[in-house]
Formats: structure tokens, C-alpha cells, sequence
């Protein structure tokens, strides 16, 4: 109760205010101070302050570190004392007026020398308190210090959490392409955080076996295997997109590994990919090598498969069906032909690679005279539906 009197002859309190602090069991509480006047040297917490310098030498003081330490302690204040000296030796420090019925969290004072904070406590002079101001970081949070120039009785005022910029970055390319077809893949940066973003770069090297065509939002090439779109600013909500269309030269699935870097925040990454397909094209050639053929004598057929397509063929197989007019006689070739009523099927070719070729020479004999047609049914694994051809031979 006489440290409160104490304080009410610096800050002019009223007696109403006074009791308000005492708790039935005669404890003070956290409780409104009213202060009317600054500058009392018995409660002061250090000298008045003239220039913003004295400010900083005030808390570079080992010794009122300390009792600053033991302020914060009672006030109960989260952040790190670090981060508060730092900024009272190089935040800028600006004039700042405490108006007439400002309510401050807390104010450090004296009792006998020791260090002791106020709370809650109430500008109500006559006139703005002039005072020195620096504002700060702090595990995530914002505050600003004020300190009276005639007492340096510090507070400080919590001014919410700090906004901060937060990427994410969305990769979209075709799941499949086919070989001459190009590709185009599209970055999108977008800002979650709540504060802009100063400087963001994306970043996305180029796969091998493709070949860049044209780059969008300000992309480049460097280093002829890397796309670098460079930093540029994006407020909280908005998003930047990123394009680059590629040209493959090849078949196979391209991974698109793409990142965004900022200075002062973590960067982040995004991952898509297309499989570059090629596509079937398989020409059946059937000839006979003579035509027209005397009953009696034998014809040979020639088969010929090439692969056209950029897409390998697998399970390839021929059948070759005779007319009632011809009968079987022979047949070699890519693989073997094996013999059936009617109908003589080839053993697969297990893969025909884009641009190869197969050949099947198939001998008959004309047995009766005939407008005769052989026919050829070529399949495959890839195939829908087979695919046919048949060659006319006029048996005479």
C-alpha cells in the first residue's frame, strides 16, 4: 500500500483508484493506474531522455538490461529479450505524443530502486506525454516500445501478429502426349500468406529429350537446361502463372520438378509429369509374285508389315486364310507359319519396333480355275481390330 502511494504522488492517482488495487486480503491488483504527471526522480526508471540517442544507451546499459529483464518478467511479456535489444539499438526511433486517455498495457516504475511494473495503466494529463517510439519483431508478433522522454518508465504494446508472405506452387501438364505433339506446362505461385512477397523466382529445369518452344511471364532460359522466371512481387491472395511449352524428342514420361524461392521465407515445390506416347501404324502389303497362274502349278505370295508409327507393336501375328481353289504348299519367313485347315497362323513377333519391317513368303498351288482371293489378317496387342487385305490371282 505505500509503494501505491508512492506511485499516486508521480502519477497524480486518485484515492478512489488506490483502494480499486487492493484486494480483500490487502494484495495490490491489475488494476487502472491513473497517472497525471511524469518525472518523479524517486520512481523514474532512469533518466529523462533528450535524444533519441540517450534512448538507445539507456537499453544498452548492462546494468538497466537487467532490470528491463525483471519488467518484462512481471509484465509477463512472450517475446525474447534479443530481439528487444536489438531493436533498441537500431529499429529507427520517431517521436511519438501519449494522448490524453491512451490506455497503455503496462509501464515500468521504481520502488526503493527495484524495477516494477504498472499495469493497465491511463494517460490523464493535461497535455500529450511527448515520448520516443521503435517498433519490433518477435517470435511472430508485432510491437511497438514507448518510452516517455521525462521518466524512460518503457512499455510495450503488443501490435499483433506479423504478417508474413507464404507460397505454394501448382504444376499442370497433360497426363499423356502423343511424340509430335507439344507440351505445355503452366506453373502457378500463389501468395496464402498475409503480407506481399517481395521477391519470388521460379525455377524448372528442363527434362532431357525436350526442347523449350516458347516461355511465358517473363521466363528465360539459362544455362540451356534451366527456366528461371526471376523474382518478382506478389501481394497476399494473388497468383503469378508461369508457362513454357515443350517440344519432346523423344518417347517416355518427363518429370517436371519445379521451385519457388524467396528471400526471407521458405521456398516451396511442385511436381507434374506427362508420358510422351507414340502411335500404331502398321501397313499390310500382300502380293502375288505371278498372276495369272495355269491350274496346276504353284504362286507365291509375298506378306510384307511395316511399322509406320512412332509406337512399338507387340504380339504381332498374321493368319492367312486360302480360297477352296488353292491348296497349301509351303511358307517361311519373319516367323514361323503353322499349317491348319483353311486357315495358317504365324507364332508372334514379340515386339516391332517403330520403322522396322517383317516379310512372310507364302507358296501355294491353284488346284481348280478361279478368280481366286487369298486373304491376310494381321493383329496385334494394340490393335482394336484386326486389320485385313487380300490379293486377287486368276487361275486359268
Amino acid at each position: 500500500m505505500k509503494f501505491l502511494r508512492t506511485a499516486a504522488r508521480e502519477w497524480g492517482l486518485v484515492p478512489a483508484t488506490i483502494l480499486a488495487l487492493v484486494l480483500a486480503t490487502g494484495t495490490p491488483a491489475r488494476a487502472e493506474h491513473r497517472a497525471t504527471q511524469l518525472g518523479n526522480p524517486a520512481t523514474r526508471f532512469a533518466d529523462p531522455l533528450v535524444a533519441e540517442e540517450d534512448l538507445r544507451w539507456r537499453f544498452r546499459d548492462p546494468d538497466l538490461r537487467k532490470d528491463v529483464a525483471e519488467v518484462l518478467r512481471q509484465a509477463g511479456w512472450k517475446g525474447r529479450l534479443i530481439d528487444f535489444f536489438k531493436a533498441a539499438d537500431t529499429a529507427p526511433i520517431v517521436p511519438y505524443d501519449i494522448a490524453v486517455g491512451e490506455r497503455l498495457p503496462f509501464m515500468s516504475t521504481r520502488e526503493k530502486g527495484r524495477p516494477v511494473c504498472l499495469f493497465d495503466v491511463v494517460w490523464q494529463g493535461k497535455k500529450p506525454a511527448p515520448a520516443y517510439a521503435f517498433e519490433f519483431v518477435s517470435m511472430g508478433r508485432r510491437y511497438r516500445c514507448l518510452t516517455p522522454k521525462a521518466c524512460s518508465n518503457f512499455l510495450i504494446i503488443d501490435l499483433g501478429k506479423q504478417p508474413v508472405p507464404a507460397l505454394a506452387l501448382d504444376c499442370s501438364a497433360p497426363s499423356s502426349s502423343i511424340l509430335k505433339r507439344s507440351i505445355r506446362v503452366c506453373l502457378t505461385l500463389r501468395n496464402t500468406g498475409d503480407a506481399t512477397e517481395p521477391m519470388a523466382t521460379i525455377y524448372l529445369p528442363v527434362p532431357e529429350g525436350l526442347v523449350p518452344a516458347e516461355v511465358t511471364g517473363g521466363g528465360r532460359l539459362e544455362d540451356g537446361n534451366k527456366i528461371v522466371w526471376p523474382g518478382a512481387a506478389i501481394e497476399p491472395g494473388a497468383s503469378r502463372e508461369a508457362c513454357v511449352t515443350f517440344n519432346p524428342q523423344r518417347l517416355g514420361i518427363f518429370s517436371f520438378h519445379a521451385d519457388a524461392t524467396a528471400p526471407s521465407i521458405p521456398g516451396v515445390t511442385s511436381d507434374c509429369s506427362t508420358e510422351v506416347l507414340g502411335l500404331s501404324a502398321i501397313l499390310l502389303e500382300v502380293i502375288d509374285v505371278e498372276d495369272p497362274v495355269e491350274v496346276g502349278n504353284e504362286v507365291e505370295y509375298l506378306i510384307r508389315l511395316l511399322n509406320q508409327g512412332s509406337a512399338a507393336e507387340t504380339g504381332v501375328r498374321i493368319a492367312v486364310r486360302l480360297p477352296p481353289s488353292q491348296e497349301f504348299v509351303s511358307a517361311h519367313g519373319t516367323t514361323p507359319i503353322r499349317p491348319a485347315d483353311g486357315v495358317h497362323g504365324s507364332e508372334p513377333i514379340e515386339k516391332l519396333a517403330p520403322k522396322a519391317s517383317a516379310e512372310w513368303r507364302v507358296r501355294v498351288r491353284a488346284s481348280s480355275e478361279d478368280d481366286a482371293r487369298l486373304a491376310v489378317e494381321l493383329t496385334t496387342d494394340q490393335s482394336v481390330q484386326p486389320i485385313r487385305e487380300t490379293e486377287s490371282t486368276r487361275q486359268y
